[in-house]
C-alpha cells in the first residue's frame, strides 16, 4: 500500500504522536523549573503579602514622582493597613518627552513619553534587591492646548500605575524566591 493509498487520519497519527510527546516535555519541563504564575489560582502567597506590606516607599520629587509613590502604596498595600516597615523602597524616575511625528510645517503630532526607573530594595541599611527599566508611552498631540494638557496628564497617571505594577510584581517576585530558598535552608 502506497502512502496515497493510506487514508488520512491513518497519516496524521506520526504528527499526533509528535505534537502530544512536545507537549508532555513542555508541561515537564515548566514544571521541574519551577514556575509558577504570579497571578495564578495558588499566587495568593501570605507571606510574600506582608512583605509588600511592610515596605515603605521614599518620597519623589514632582508631579510624576508623586504619582508613582501613591500607586505604589496602593499596589503594595491595597487594604491601607499599617505594618512595621522592615523594608525601604528608593524610586528614581527619569522622563524624557520627543516628538515622534511632524507635519510639513514641524508642528508635533504625536509626542512619546520614555520613563526610565531605577530602584532599590533595603533592609535597614542592607540593599536586598535593585533593579532597572524603561517603559514608553505616547500620545496625540493635537492643535488644541487643553486636550494636550489632558492627554499628557492621562499619560502620566497611566504609567504612573504601570510602573507602581512593575515595581510590585518583582518585589513579589523577590520576596515569593526568598521564602523559598529561607524554606529549603535548613533550620538552625
Amino acid at each position: 500500500m502506497s502512502w496515497s493509498e493510506q487514508s488520512p487520519t491513518r497519516r496524521r497519527a506520526p504528527v499526533r504522536c509528535l505534537a502530544t510527546a512536545v507537549l508532555c516535555l513542555g508541561v515537564l519541563l515548566l514544571t521541574s523549573c519551577g514556575f509558577h504564575p504570579l497571578y495564578g489560582k495558588d499566587s495568593y502567597n501570605a507571606a510574600v503579602m506582608s512583605d509588600l506590606a511592610s515596605v515603605q516607599v521614599s518620597p519623589l520629587v514632582d508631579r510624576e514622582g508623586q504619582l508613582i509613590h501613591n500607586a505604589l502604596l496602593t499596589d503594595l498595600n491595597p487594604r491601607g493597613e499599617s505594618a512595621k516597615a522592615r523594608y525601604r523602597l528608593v524610586v528614581t524616575p527619569t522622563i524624557s518627552e520627543t516628538q515622534q511625528a511632524l507635519r510639513k510645517d514641524d508642528t508635533a503630532t504625536r509626542n512619546l513619553v520614555t520613563y526610565g526607573v531605577t530602584y532599590w530594595l533595603y533592609e535597614g541599611s542592607t540593599r536586598v534587591l535593585s533593579g532597572s527599566f524603561s517603559q514608553m508611552f505616547s500620545y496625540d498631540f493635537l492643535e488644541e492646548h487643553y486636550a494636550n494638557i489632558s492627554a499628557a496628564d492621562d499619560i502620566h497617571r497611566r504609567a504612573a500605575q504601570s510602573i507602581a505594577d512593575e515595581i510590585r510584581n518583582r518585589l513579589a517576585a523577590y520576596f515569593a524566591k526568598a521564602a523559598e530558598v529561607k524554606a529549603q535552608s535548613p533550620a538552625k
